[in-house]
């Protein structure tokens, strides 16, 4: 026993290259290394993920659209298949009533401003007086300068065309995600139902899965109008306590911006202030700007939270960390979608557990 011992050849340790002396590396420093490694690579790969996600977003916007006005439009198109009108033709309304209502409210309010084009355009010099008297610029004396009326003449022909440029892609991106919001319409239980087969969960699981992200959808419409209407309502009400001519298109435009995040509320404080400057002054003007930022920082900050996390069952603090990384991945479609997509994967995290622990 002792010869064959002794007998056996023993495996040479091997010593990792510019590693000094005859030891080996100590356990606890290899496995440093590996978890370094591995730590590495995990923080390359998420960052990885985050700059896909955050290139590739943007293209997927009318796709996005698409999904969340399906969610929205749905049960409306199956009350009318239910009362009899053909599906092709439910669908049809249903699609045709998105961007009539959008044109709609562009009517409303450019025939707002020109029923009081008088109050408009005196609210408007006046402001500009103000602007330029706090300011000291003169925005008229550089067209009489020769040697710069070129350079403005180029900088606004740029302007335009990088804005009739934006104006394209804009109306192109809507028509995409009006045709891709007749065929979810149309055939999405064709759609639903190819899903199932491509999932190796039970067909019930599945269809209980994509019913419940169309409820999360409408509940985040739900939210985001209950937020919208507490803005408009909120800075309309300072609008006619002040006293401020066009109160009913500054609601009006407080209230549909509000479905743009972060953009919109600037847009409609833009709006509200200088509408106040030209009517009321200067005073007023700090007025209007101080309920504005209350309303949609303050306000507006602590309403958001409890109304989707009582419409989307998750607590205010998760909803407002979801919207900061949204903001940080994909910008102000990132903060958009953050929300309704975290309650759609916490729901289906419920529903797949639930699932386990019946099996």
């Amino acid at each position: 026993m002792s010869d064959e011992g002794a007998g056996e050849a023993r495996p040479t340790p091997v010593r990792p290259p510019g590693v000094a002396g005859s030891g080996l590396v100590p356990p606890w420093l290899g496995r440093l290394g590996w978890s370094g490694w591995m730590l590495a690579g995990a923080v390359v790969g998420v960052v990885a993920i985050i700059v896909a996600v955050g290139v590739v977003l943007p293209y997927l916007a009318p796709v996005i659209f698409a999904v969340i006005l399906a969610a929205v439009l749905q049960p409306w198109v199956g009350w009318m298949c239910r009362h009899r009108l053909p599906p092709a033709a439910a669908v049809s309304v249903a699609v045709a009533t998105v961007p009539v209502v959008v044109c709609a409210i562009v009517v409303v309010v450019v025939i707002g401003l020109r029923g009081q084009g008088a109050v408009w355009a005196q609210t408007a010099q006046a402001a500009s007086d103000r602007l330029r008297s706090a300011t000291g610029a003169d925005p008229l004396t550089p067209l009489a300068d020769a040697s710069q009326r070129r350079e403005i003449l180029l900088g606004i022909a740029g302007t335009a065309l990088t804005g009739a440029a934006a104006v394209a892609a804009l109306v192109f991106g809507a028509l995409i995600a009006l045709y891709i919001l007749f065929f979810l319409l149309i055939d999405g239980r064709r759609f639903g139902a190819g899903i199932e087969r491509r999932v190796s969960l039970p067909g019930a699981t599945t269809r209980l899965m994509l019913a419940d992200a169309g409820d999360r959808l409408r509940r985040y419409v739900v939210g985001t109008t209950f937020v919208a209407t507490l803005d408009a309502v909120l800075i309309g009400l300072a609008a006619a306590v002040l006293r401020l001519p066009l109160v009913f298109v500054i609601v009006l435009v407080t209230f549909t911006t509000a479905y743009v995040p972060y953009l919109g509320a600037w847009l409609s404080a833009i709006f509200t202030v200088l509408v106040a400057l030209g009517a009321g002054g200067v005073q007023a003007a700090l007025w209007m700007l101080a309920v504005v930022l209350v309303t949609q920082n303050v306000i507006e900050g602590l309403a958001r939270p409890l109304a989707f996390g009582a419409a989307l069952d998750m607590h205010p603090l998760a909803i407002l960390a979801v919207t900061v990384a949204g903001g940080i991945i994909g910008g102000i479609l990132g903060v958009f979608i953050a929300v309704p997509l975290a309650a759609i994967v916490i729901s289906w995290r419920r529903t797949l557990r639930t699932l386990r622990s019946q099996s």
